[in-house]
């Protein structure tokens, strides 16, 4: 716990006037002097101890805290404690959304990286003239004023803290609608009703802002060490594992090759042995198979050559068999009309031959006549 005169000589324990009091800040007033409200130093450290407790809890998992401190006194402490412990800072002004609305507040923080990206690259890259590179600068410091501070704030958020809650009430209405935990510093004028962690003390003087800061910002840099003794425990069990996994893999690897050579060992010896015993048969089969083939073509062609001489007797009584095969198979009812049948054949063969002869005799005919004028002359 803090030490109490550290307290008193930082001027935590001055109030506001009397006239100016929040009656929920009672069990934190110790009494008043020259009509201004006292505020019970005890009460402050406890409170302070408490609060820093959380602080290193919540860090120690890894969560970030916002600090948010736009009056002119708490400006530069919370800005100094903040970038020390590398977290997120409000000390310009505080952006409506910034934790309801989060992802449109991201893209003018993306508008603010954008901007110094181009400004960076200005002189390798010279694509924008004078004129835009001072419009962009200007842009550049009107969006650090207000955004600076959370490009790197993540969710989810562990805490705020917030100097005089009078003043940022806006944020602490946020933090409630987003169920963050608040962690103020109140003035005997303000109510500290919605606060989790109430820290009583004078929120104007900058001596007493900072002695409150440091004490958290110590306490979170202990959270911070657990945590990054937590991520290197993690790290390297996550790389011993994956170690064993590997070696695990090598190892089945080895076995599989070792398993496939024991047996296409045997495989192959007995596949050379059987194609050196099989190999002598194939070769005296494959010339005796020629042999054969070569004997029965040269027995084929003899008959052919006859069959063509042939050809021209056998073909007469071929066809007499033909004719004469399907007669006895015919039923006598299809006999009868071939019977009939045969003589219209012949009407028809014999009436061609009669108009041949005709012709035949009409062309001798005027040959005869001129024959008999040539004797007459």
């Amino acid at each position: 716990m803090i030490d109490f005169k550290e307290l008193v000589k930082a001027g935590v324990h001055f109030g506001h006037t009397r006239s100016r009091w929040n009656p929920n800040m009672e069990p934190y007033i110790w009494g008043y002097k020259n009509n201004v409200h006292l505020i019970d130093v005890s009460k402050t450290a406890f409170n302070l101890e408490k609060a820093a407790k959380f602080i290193e809890k919540i860090t120690a998992e890894g969560k970030p805290v916002l600090w948010v401190g736009t009056k002119k006194p708490a400006q530069t402490v919370i800005t100094s404690t903040a970038k020390k412990l590398k977290m997120p800072f409000v000390t310009h002004r505080w952006i409506g959304g910034t934790l309801s609305n989060f992802p449109q507040v991201k893209k003018s923080v993306t508008k603010l990286l954008h901007f110094e990206d181009i400004l960076a690259k200005a002189e390798k890259y010279p694509l924008y003239t004078k004129k835009e590179l001072n419009t962009i600068q200007k842009n550049v410091e009107r969006l650090k004023k207000n955004v600076g501070g959370i490009v790197n704030l993540k969710w989810p958020i562990g805490a705020i803290v917030l100097v005089d809650i009078k003043k940022e009430s806006s944020a602490l209405k946020e933090a409630l609608v987003k169920g963050v935990p608040i962690i103020a510093l109140v003035d005997t004028n303000s109510d500290p009703s919605f606060v989790d962690y109430v820290i009583p003390a004078n929120d104007d003087s900058p001596r007493s802002i900072e002695c409150i800061t440091n004490y958290l910002a110590a306490a979170a840099e202990k959270g911070i060490a657990v945590a990054n003794e937590k991520k290197k425990e993690k790290d390297a069990q996550e790389a011993a594992e994956r170690e064993l996994k590997r070696k695990a893999r090598e190892a089945k690897a080895i076995e599989r090759k070792a398993e496939a050579k024991v047996k296409i060992a045997p495989k192959a010896t007995a596949k050379k042995e059987a194609h050196k015993k099989v190999a002598k048969p194939k070769v005296e089969e494959k010339k005796a198979a020629k042999e054969t083939t070569v004997k029965k073509d040269t027995v084929k062609a003899a008959p052919k050559k006859v069959a063509k001489t042939t050809s021209t007797q056998k073909a007469a009584p071929k066809k007499a068999e033909a004719k004469a095969k399907p007669a006895p198979k015919a039923t006598a009812k299809k006999e009868t009309p071939k019977k009939t049948a045969k003589p219209k054949v012949e009407e028809k063969k014999v009436a061609p031959k009669k108009a041949a002869k005709e012709k035949t005799e009409e062309k001798k005919a005027p040959a005869k006549a001129k024959k008999s004028t040539a004797d007459k002359k």
